[in-house]
């Protein structure tokens, strides 16, 4: 992405910012882990990209099995879990096939969508609070439940409540500060993203154009949760451009993929072009060590669209060469790997502008 293509997306998404404060069903950008996103993930992608999905049970630990009712937002007591992956529990909708709930288990090491670093094997409750200070003062548990709860409206921390302690009230909360957080939960209701509801996908203004991002369609006040820098590509239809596509954009249609969501759509089909690509990159987010090289450009940041933006049509090759040769070759040496990849030059690669 040139540094002209940052200022469009400035001047374009600028004025369309909302100054009210959004719902939590358009924050799912911000409620992923490892690149797998809440309501936007199916089980079905994650089943493709990690051969090795296989069902386990899951203790819901804010819903025991001496709960009475369930949880409309997820399949309770039953997930699936990966070994690229480790300490990450995928957990399904009940009414579709995309991602609803992820259970972190204490082998999960990695950052939380807040971006702090946690490892779950050694975080006590007095970091925990450290971390999200907010929570300090929301002591909570079901009934019947054997965890304290310590959650905001999407993430929940558990504790083990100590049965034997007595009194169980008032808390003896310097007695549990050294207790261990056993597990994480984060969850959101797909619901509204299933049946179109007017919080996600109906435009505030008839005026507007239609916005999509990352193929959801979305009201104009979700792109004030992303920067010009998160965005890999964008591209404007107008007038018959944009009806044809949808019928309700009279006023244009504005497609917008994110950095991540390209990403994940290059690796995919690199992936079906190369089993050697695959074994270096078993998933989107493990390319740190690989050097993209398109049509002989060494590819350094804000490349992510073009990648994506290559399919069958213009597709030519991919090699994959060792480090040695990156070194003799392009003199880079702090890539394992090079990936370089032919193709001809898209015709109308974002809305006209060539970036190759």
């Amino acid at each position: 992405m040139k540094p002209n293509f940052l200022v469009i997306i400035c001047l374009l998404i600028t004025p369309l910012l909302a100054k009210s404060q959004l719902s939590d069903s358009l924050l799912i950008r911000k409620l992923s882990i490892n690149d797998i996103g809440l309501c936007k993930t199916t089980l079905e992608s994650v089943k493709q990209s990690y051969t090795d999905v296989r069902e386990v049970d899951v203790e819901e630990m804010d819903l025991a099995k001496g709960c009475f009712g369930q949880d409309s937002r997820f399949i309770a007591g039953k997930g699936y879990a990966s070994d690229q992956h480790p300490g990450i529990v995928f957990q399904k909708d009940p009414e579709s096939d995309y991602i609803s709930k992820i259970r972190l288990t204490k082998q999960f090491k990695g950052r939380l969508p807040s971006g702090e670093y946690i490892d779950l094997s050694k975080l006590l409750l007095k970091d925990l609070f450290k971390l999200y200070p907010a929570l300090k003062d929301k002591w909570g548990s079901r009934e019947c439940s054997d965890y304290w709860n310590f959650s905001n409206d999407t993430i929940s921390f558990y504790v083990k409540i100590d049965k034997n302690k007595q009194p169980q009230f008032p808390i003896d909360e310097a007695y549990y500060n050294d207790k261990p957080v056993e597990a994480v939960d984060l969850v959101m209701s797909c619901y509204s993203f299933q049946h179109n509801s007017k919080d996600s996908v109906i435009l505030e203004d008839n005026n507007d154009p239609v916005f999509f991002i990352d193929s959801v369609r979305v009201n104009k006040t979700v792109l004030q949760n992303y920067n010009p820098d998160e965005i890999a590509s964008l591209t404007v239809y107008k007038n018959s451009d944009a009806t044809k596509r949808i019928a309700s954009a009279t006023n244009g249609l504005i497609y917008i993929e994110t950095k991540t969501f390209a990403k994940a759509r290059y690796w995919k089909y690199f992936k079906s072009k190369s089993a050697e690509y695959g074994k270096i990159v078993p998933s989107p987010a493990s390319d740190s060590n690989i050097q993209y090289i398109l049509n002989k450009r060494i590819l350094k940041a804000n490349f992510e669209g073009d990648l994506a933006a290559i399919d069958d049509n213009i597709f030519k090759g991919i090699e994959i060469i060792s480090k040695e040769q990156l070194i003799k070759n392009y003199n880079i040496s702090d890539k394992e790997f090079g990936v370089i990849i032919n193709s001809d030059i898209p015709p109308n690669l974002h809305n006209g502008k060539s970036k190759f």
